[in-house]
């Protein structure tokens, strides 16, 4: 694949989770998540094959892994593996970023 520059803010879903605005990059092997969620803006319970990482940039975001809720902060995160059952929820207005391997090809749009 050759270098391709990406602008934050061009391809954003407005309505793919509830209070929350998405964006997705794709690369060969990954793909990342930019994520915006108004406080109470949630993802329900699922699992996928991938593996993610799910890393708080701002306000309080609460990840329940495998049944264990988890309270991020801003510079913290949660190492999700493949398979396993997992749901989001903002308890403040939140911003962070996804990162998935391997790519999340039914995410792309």
């Amino acid at each position: 694949m050759a270098a391709k520059k990406y602008r934050a803010g061009t391809s954003v879903i407005a309505d793919m989770f509830p209070k929350a605005r998405v964006e997705f990059i794709h690369g060969d092997s990954l793909t990342v998540n930019l994520w915006e969620f108004d406080e109470g803006g949630d993802v329900p319970s699922h699992q996928h094959p991938h593996e993610q990482i799910v890393h708080c940039l701002e306000g309080l975001f609460e990840v329940v892994v495998d049944g264990e809720a988890l309270v991020l902060e801003a510079g913290e995160s949660v190492v999700i593996p493949g398979g396993t059952e997992h749901s989001a929820r903002a308890l403040t207005a939140s911003r962070g970023i996804d990162i998935f391997h391997p790519v999340r090809e039914d995410y792309r749009f």
